[in-house]
């Protein structure tokens, strides 16, 4: 048998992981990208096409305000041979948002500016494996707002990865999306229950 041992004391904050300072909001777009919102696209998400008009005003509205606008998205390559091993078997069936092809760029009616932050992102989460935490900060931002597609998947996790960092967030329900509406309503509900602000 295994002797007991004591549990150890409580946890401190790492001084080398401060929490975000500053007073900038940056704007999440997640994966507004032709093959998860064209009609008929390899892995459209059902609502997507209509959000586009609510993301280029809130984009609009930020970029007026001196907000950091911030494009995640996913750029695979044809291979497949960096796309994460759990979703290997679906690419090769349904190939999609390959470097390079109009799948993987980002749908018209949203421009990105030279002077916004984009990120290509390896996985759900925008942080996992990106410099995004890093930029964040380096541009004084400490509060995120978030929108896009999948609200279940890349949104969801991108927004609590932030919140475990120390960022202040909120997510705009008129432009996210997800597979439904039972999903999209779910999610929206599980986000507010993590003290993520649904703004209306």
């Amino acid at each position: 048998m295994y002797a007991a041992q004591s549990l150890p004391g409580p946890l401190e904050v790492s001084a080398a992981a401060p929490l975000p300072e500053g007073s900038r909001t940056a704007l999440l777009v997640v994966d507004m990208q032709n093959d998860f919102v064209e009609e008929g696209a390899p892995r459209q998400v059902h609502g997507a096409l209509e959000i586009v008009p609510a993301i280029a005003s809130a984009v609009e509205r930020m970029r007026i305000q001196g907000d950091l606008i911030v494009w995640t998205c996913r750029a695979y390559s044809a291979d497949g041979s960096n796309v994460e091993a759990a979703r290997k078997p679906g690419f090769k069936k349904n190939p999609h948002t390959v470097a390079g092809t109009r799948g993987a760029e980002i749908v018209d009616g949203l421009t990105p500016w030279p002077n916004d932050l984009n990120v290509t992102t390896p996985s759900y989460s925008a942080f996992f494996r990106t410099d995004l935490d890093l930029k964040l900060r380096e541009a004084g931002v400490s509060k995120i707002v978030g929108c896009g597609v999948d609200l279940s998947r890349c949104v969801r996790a991108t927004l609590v990865e932030a919140i475990s960092l120390g960022y202040e967030c909120s997510v705009l329900a008129p432009a996210v999306a997800s597979r439904d509406d039972q999903a999209l309503n779910q999610n929206l509900a599980d986000l507010a229950d993590l003290d993520i602000t649904v703004e209306e």
